[in-house]
């Protein structure tokens, strides 16, 4: 395994700057710790004082805290609270001196809110920022149109006000009853509007969209409300009166495409029929193509086929082609997999899915030679299916990293800016969100060089998710040493080997779900570094699960690799089967087992959840990236390729 650094050039000059290293790395730590700290507890005092009123008192700590980073944090709590016309000149400097930061629209929100609550339009005007929320923007318009927008741009921009699939806030009604007596709500439109709420905002929505249709086209409103909750309606003859044929087939694309997943005959039968009747655009055939293609496959269907077939090759997408993958290794038809991978274009044949099962489909028919170049050609690379094809050839495993590269300078221009001196300070203070914000408004102004020094930063922080996302918004996938910390590893080594799994299991599982973050949360309410929902956190342990609970490291870790060693006992040790259900659970990946033995590497590429197949994917690639920092170079794929998958008892 080749091993990491970090190297620091420097000339003559710079070498005094050496003695803020240690052995490479940054002292992110003031030079004066135990000051900082006491600042950091006048910051909290003065905070207080602040949002209470208490004016001397804040004044005082104000002056001791002298040059801290987070004294504009303090300035902001004090305007949010007296930020009104008598003291405009302080919030005008703030928003200034702050323009286009984090703490700038903090107080640019409710400093716009008070403007337009006192009709102060010219002042809305000049302290307006695009893009605003939408509620600003249409109070911007109306401001400026009431001191003098002409006509044309009034209507353009509300115009794009008008292109929303949502309601729109009840700031926006003055300018839209405007807009409306100025004939610039046109049926056209409207009709836009309402496919919009039907297709990809809020079907409520419909029955008010419906209404401003002229009285012919009304019908039209009603079936797009009716096949958003019941896409079979579309069998029903009375809907398509053939007044609209155009618009009756955009409804009936957009039904037949939800319908095909709810019931496959009636889909095929309604699409037989009404091809024939309905002015069908040759994008719609190709949208009808592409999920029928995806949904039949996914069924294991006989016309599975028939639909990819139908699917031009200039309309093919990864999405369609996942499920043509599967569709050969459900049938065992290896031949036609291989003529199928070597007649895709170029760009596509090239990607490293479909390297690695041309070279197995070339093994399996008997190409030996050709299939061992292949695979060699993949084995050097450090991915999912680069370790899968290292395992085939028997061969050991390649991290291929670089070094990662940056100079003195560059770090101590990075570590001086304000956004990371303020991200650093929110992050002693455990201001997780606003270190955040800073932290991303940060990277605007930073390149690419200076983006990869920001990262380390945060390495050197245990600030381990920034860092692992800022190499990736750069596409600086190699310092591998930054990108899979061994973070929380005594935590994660002590409840691994309790619960009898392997450590680097946990890690990769960990990676995986939050990239280290403690306090992450999911749309499902999945909480901390190995995103345990309340629900399996309740199964595992009686006690009250809070989320400030299952935030906390050692809880949080205990439970996953609890139930991690669960699923793997359930699936008869197999940690495949194990890790998928992880994210997926427990009875759905037992629906997905097949009834005869399967190779491992063909049943992950038939996993029905895209989310749950790159989950698999990501964590045996993790978790043989972290079995060789760990000083192991056994290829943990090995296993994988040997292994079958099957339904058990």
């Amino acid at each position: 395994m080749k091993k990491q650094s970090f190297i620091i050039r420097y000339s003559a000059p710079l070498f005094f700057a050496l003695s803020l290293f240690s052995s490479g790395a940054v002292q992110s730590e003031p030079v004066d710790s135990e000051q900082r700290e006491q600042q950091r507890e006048l910051f909290k005092k003065a905070e207080y004082a602040a949002k209470r009123g208490r004016l001397n008192e804040y004044r005082q700590l104000l002056q001791k805290l002298d040059d801290y980073p987070l004294v504009p944090y303090l300035e902001l709590t004090r305007l949010e609270q007296v930020g009104y016309l008598a003291n405009e000149d302080r919030v005008l400097a703030f928003l200034e001196k702050y323009d286009n930061t984090p703490l700038d629209w903090q107080l640019r929100q409710p400093w716009l809110t008070y403007l337009a609550g006192q009709e102060e339009h010219a002042r809305f005007i000049r302290d307006f920022r695009h893009p605003g929320t939408l509620t600003h923007r249409c109070q911007f318009i109306e401001a400026q149109r009431k001191k003098g927008l002409g006509e044309g741009p009034f209507r353009r921009q509300v115009d794009a006000i008008w292109e929303h699939g949502f309601s729109l806030p009840s700031a926006c009604d003055p300018i839209l009853k405007e807009w409306e007596k100025l004939d610039g709500r046109t049926d056209a439109k409207i009709w836009n509007r309402l496919q919009l709420a039907a297709e990809h905002g809020n079907p409520t929505l419909l029955p008010y969209l419906t209404g401003l249709l002229p009285e012919l086209q009304q019908y039209l409103g009603e079936f797009y409300h009716k096949v958003r909750y019941s896409p079979a309606a579309i069998e029903d003859n009375a809907w398509f009166k053939g007044r609209y044929p155009a618009k009756e087939a955009e409804i009936t694309t957009f039904a037949l495409t939800k319908l095909i997943w709810r019931d496959e005959n009636i889909a095929l039968r309604s699409y037989k029929k009404l091809s024939p009747q309905l002015p069908f655009t040759k994008e719609q055939e190709e949208q009808i193509a592409e999920e029928f293609a995806v949904a039949l496959s996914l069924k294991s269907h006989p016309e599975a086929r028939v639909w990819h077939d139908r699917v031009p090759v200039n309309a093919l997408n990864e999405r369609v082609l996942q499920w043509r993958l599967a569709i050969y290794l459900k049938d065992k038809d290896y031949e036609g997999l291989r003529d199928t991978i070597q007649s895709l274009p170029v760009a596509i044949r090239q990607g490293n899915q479909w390297r690695y099962w041309l070279a197995r489909t070339q093994e399996i028919t008997g190409n030996a030679l050709v299939a061992q170049q292949l695979y060699d050609d993949l084995s050097d690379e450090r991915h999912y299916y680069g370790f899968l094809a290292s395992a085939r050839l028997q061969k050991p495993v390649s991290l291929e990293h670089e070094k990662l590269e940056v100079s003195v300078v560059q770090l101590e221009q990075v570590r001086n800016h304000p956004s990371v001196q303020r991200a650093y300070e929110l992050i002693q203070l455990e201001r997780w969100v606003d270190a955040r914000r800073e932290w991303n408004h940060l990277l605007t102004q930073l390149d690419g060089e200076e983006q990869k020094v920001a990262a380390y930063l945060a390495s050197e922080w245990g600030w381990h998710d920034q860092a692992i996302w800022t190499l990736a918004q750069i596409g600086h996938f190699d310092a591998v040493g930054i990108r899979f910390p061994l973070a929380y590893k005594d935590i994660l080594g002590r409840a691994s080997q309790a619960a009898g799994i392997d450590q680097n299991w946990a890690l990769a599982i960990t990676r995986r779900e939050s990239n280290f973050r403690h306090d992450a949360y999911s749309s499902a309410g999945a909480r901390g570094l190995m995103q345990i929902l309340p629900g399996t956190a309740k199964q595992l342990d009686t006690k009250n699960n809070s989320w400030r609970r299952l935030n906390d490291p050692s809880v949080n870790v205990r439970l996953g690799t609890h139930y991690l060693s669960r699923l793997k006992h359930r699936f008869e040790n197999n940690w495949l089967l194990a890790t998928a259900s992880y994210n997926a659970g427990y009875y759905r990946v037992r629906e997905w087992l097949p009834e005869e033995p399967v190779y491992a590497d063909e049943w992950v590429e038939t996993i029905p959840y895209h989310e749950t197949r790159d989950y698999v994917k990501a964590v045996l690639s993790y978790q043989q990236i972290y079995r060789m920092l760990g000083g192991n170079e056994d290829n943990l794929f090995e296993q994988v390729v040997d292994m079958t998958i099957v339904e058990t008892e």
